[in-house]
């Protein structure tokens, strides 16, 4: 996407009442298979969604890794 679109899709009304709020779900598949639904904080910073879990949560990958910067 294009920065001007993703601007676009950032100032969309769902988009906004989305971002207002500062719990989401996260749904992944759990090391036995099974589908997980987990509430997860996060919060907009401007640039980027953070998400915000403890450091040992199920829904972290293991080894850790970083993206980003």
């Amino acid at each position: 996407m294009q920065p001007n679109e993703i601007i676009e899709v950032l100032n969309r009304p769902i988009s906004q009442e989305l971002l207002a709020r500062d719990v989401t779900r996260l749904a992944y598949v759990a090391k036995d298979g099974t589908p997980r639904n987990v509430p997860i904080a996060f919060t907009w910073n401007g640039s980027h969604i953070v998400m915000c879990t403890t450091k040992n949560g199920p829904e972290l990958p293991w080894p850790p890794s970083r993206t980003g910067s």
